[in-house]
């Protein structure tokens, strides 16, 4: 890089120093009512023009000269520094920020005249001789397919030595094949496991080998009372030629036995290896995909500046945490929602400086937004100071679209926020009296949430202490891989993000104690809820365990709350990549996606902030009594040929409730129907080897046993023939994997059982 990118990446930091420290100055005033520093404020604005002028920025090389000039007439006593003139300093601070970003990234116009109009009214007339020459004007926006000479002057910076340029699509194959890399890796694992089991399989034959050695020397004896048994066997078996063939037979099970304990060794020692080297590259591979948040995200404040602008209202934007780091892909797909909940917030949220004055507030508002990271999560959190949610308007809106009935309505007070707010995000609910430009529409929270969800997060509304809003967007630092860990609930493996997990623990069932009508624990302190994983899935709940045997819990946490999910048993944790939930047609409230297991099958990740009770609802018991009689489960048939897909149904099915049984093909499964086995209905793939669906229909169709019994086609095969084909044979659905939504599938299984 030249000496000139260096200085405008130093002036970088600075000046962001420099405007922070103004502003929090501003700010503390504003609160306490004491006078900010002023001399600290004009050794900065100084600062600022200095070394604007050494970077060659003359337009912020103007507007601190002329800040300077302001601050110094307060000081002097010449000018009050009352609200209307902090609001001249404020924009002056912002459009200094906004020429920094633009001389650094580009963009759209900037406009400088009318701040340096304000400022030298502020500061009584118009900038001494000495200011620099400098035209009240709007910085130019970059023309199409060519950049600014500063920006060329980066680029051919960026060419130097110390950096190389990559395709991103190429760094999305290599990252895509470091993260395939490492479950191959743990895949390994299971080989060794396997070569251990040999190991000990031989030397239980090796044991029975030497014994039997025993036992032919005994039953080969000949009278020779004085020799060994072993001799006299030896003796004997030498008579009838069989003792070569027994020596050359113990020989090579001895070479065996070497070989096999060679390639353990062997194993074990590459395993390490590829563990080493595997988890290196994945780590170098993320490394180079993290970046700090503010590469992406440094524009926020400009943009909810401009949107604010447009709606004549006047916002503080405060943007913090933004040397955090986290995926590249992950801060692109994170600017959309900000900007629709920043937008959202300004319309709805926040008021026009003259109702904020009517109320005893600042003219400007201010919005905050903070990132940190959390364990393995990144956490963004969109604050205003506006009026806050509106209760009444939400619950109108709701009673109008059907959301709530009458008795609800009355009741209002009583319901929970979150319930409240989850209305919110229905695509096409708008408080809004009319349609903007910016607002009215209701889809802005539905978008944002959707694109959050993609990424595997999750998007809360809360009150804000003080008045007004808060937005909580939580989403992995990174989507190449997470580490999971992995229960078991019935006869299902399921996966938790272990950001989600607070800590594993057992109990036995004495430990539980009753609190306001759930059962809690107490751990480090901390009284918990306890409740079962599989009830909360709307899976049969476990027996009661005996006074001796223990619960193994998993305690979960969402935000603030936390939560004791019992399971089955403990089985693993590792780290692996998961696949979204709308690539698989997954509720993505309850499940985040899923990831494939050793043998080949996918288990389902669990959305815990979605599968989290609301407060005040009443949660399933941890385990049914042993005497409680199970209610019958409707039993429902799977037939398909993919491992993946016929696990993958499984899970859906029982986490709603219902008994399965898998089939490989349509044959197996007319096999068994015809043994007699009852099922409420079948949910077949048409394309199969041995015995396709269609055919399967068929058969079931013309069985007179069979008849009744309700099918469902879900298959890959879209034209109108095939669909119109599987409707003739009596199919009572027909589902296109390509379009395959859950909640369609359920609803259709609901209609016909």
């Amino acid at each position: 890089m030249d000496i000139r990118q260096r200085l405008l990446a130093a002036f970088d930091l600075e000046h962001k120093d420099h405007l922070s420290a103004i502003r929090n100055a501003l700010r503390d005033a504003e609160a306490t009512g004491d006078a900010p520093d002023l001399v600290d404020i004009h050794r900065r604005a100084h600062s600022l023009k200095g070394a604007a002028r050494a970077v060659d920025l003359p337009e912020v090389e103007a507007i601190s000269h002329r800040l300077e000039a302001a601050v110094i007439a307060v000081q002097k006593g010449e000018i009050a520094l009352d609200a209307a003139s902090v609001g001249v300093v404020r924009r002056a601070l912002d459009a200094i920020e906004d020429l920094v970003a633009w001389s650094l990234q580009g963009g759209g116009e900037v406009e400088t005249a009318g701040v340096l109009a304000d400022l030298d009214a502020l500061a009584g007339g118009p900038s001494p001789t000495s200011a620099p020459a400098s035209p009240a004007r709007l910085v130019p926006t970059r023309t199409a397919g060519r950049q600014s000479p500063r920006r060329e002057r980066a680029a051919d910076a960026a060419d130097s030595a110390a950096l190389v340029r990559i395709a991103a699509q190429g760094l999305e194959r290599l990252s895509e094949t470091a993260s395939a890399l490492l479950p191959e890796v743990e895949a390994q694992a299971g080989l060794g496991e396997q070569l251990r089991a040999m190991r000990q399989e031989w030397r239980a034959l090796d044991r029975a080998w030497r014994h039997l050695r025993v036992q032919l020397g005994r039953g080969s004896r000949t009278g020779r009372g004085g020799d060994k048994a072993e001799d006299i066997g030896a003796d004997a078996l030498e008579g009838r030629g069989a003792l070569p063939a027994l020596m050359a037979f113990e020989r090579r099970f001895r070479a065996l036995g070497g070989a096999l304990d060679g390639v353990h060794r062997s194993h074990d020692r590459l395993l390490w290896s590829m563990r080493r080297w595997g988890g290196g590259f994945q780590r170098d591979m993320r490394r180079l995909r993290m970046l700090p948040a503010e590469n992406q995200l440094s524009g926020l404040g400009r943009m909810v500046r401009d949107i604010s602008r447009a709606e004549g209202k006047e916002v503080e934007v405060d943007v913090r945490g933004l040397e955090v780091e986290a995926d590249r892909t992950v801060l692109q797909r994170l600017k959309d929602p900000i900007l629709h909940i920043a937008r959202n917030a300004i319309s709805h949220g926040i008021e026009t400086p003259a109702e904020r004055l009517a109320l005893g507030k600042r003219p400007a508002a201010r919005v905050t937004i903070a990132a940190s990271v959390e364990g393995a999560r990144l956490r963004l959190r969109i604050e205003d100071d506006g009026r806050g949610l509106d209760r009444a308007a939400i619950l109108r809106k709701a009673a109008e679209r059907g959301l709530i009935d009458a008795a609800e309505l009355s009741s209002s007070e009583e319901m929970p926020l979150e319930r409240l707010t989850e209305f919110l995000f229905h695509p096409g609910f708008s408080t809004a009296p009319h349609t903007t430009e910016l607002a009215g529409r209701g889809m802005g929270l539905a978008i944002a949430r959707r694109e959050v969800e993609r990424l595997q997060g999750n998007l809360t509304i809360a009150d804000r202490a003080g008045g007004g809003t808060a937005v909580t967007i939580e989403v992995p630092l990174s989507l190449l891989s997470q580490r999971l860990v992995f229960v078991a609930v019935q006869d299902q493996i399921l996966a938790i993000p272990s950001a989600d997990v607070v800590r594993l623990r057992s109990a036995t069932a004495e430990s539980l104690f009753s609190g306001v009508g759930m059962p809690m624990i107490r751990i480090a302190e901390e009284e918990i809820p306890v409740t079962s994983l599989a009830a909360l899935l709307n899976m049969e709940a476990p027996v009661v365990p005996t006074a001796d045997r223990s619960l193994a819990l998993v305690v979960v946490r969402a935000a603030d709350r936390r939560l004791a999910l019992a399971v089955d048993r403990f089985v693993a944790t590792r780290e692996t990549v998961v696949t979204a939930a709308e690539e698989t047609g997954l509720d993505s409230g309850r499940y985040l996606g899923t990831v494939l297991m050793d043998d080949g099958g996918p288990a389902l990740v669990l959305n815990i902030p979605g599968l989290m009770p609301l407060p005040g609802s009443v949660l399933p018991a941890p385990a049914r009594p042993a005497e409680e009689v199970t209610p019958a489960r409707a039993h429902i048939l799977v037939v398909d040929d993919s491992i993946t897909t016929r696990t993958l149904e499984k899970s859906i099915l029982e986490a709603h409730g219902y008994r399965v049984t898998l089939c490989v093909d349509g044959r197996e499964a007319l096999e068994r129907l015809s043994e007699g086995m009852e099922v409420g209905l079948i949910i077949s793939d048409v394309e199969m080897p041995r015995m396709d669906g269609f055919a399967l229909l068929q058969a079931v169709k013309a069985d007179k046993r069979l008849e009744e019994i309700p099918v469902i086609l879900v298959t890959s095969r879209a034209s109108d023939e095939d669909r119109e084909r599987g409707l003739r044979l009596g199919a009572d659905a027909y589902i296109v994997k390509t379009r395959f939504d859950q909640n369609e599938l359920l609803a259709g299984i609901r209609r016909l059982l």
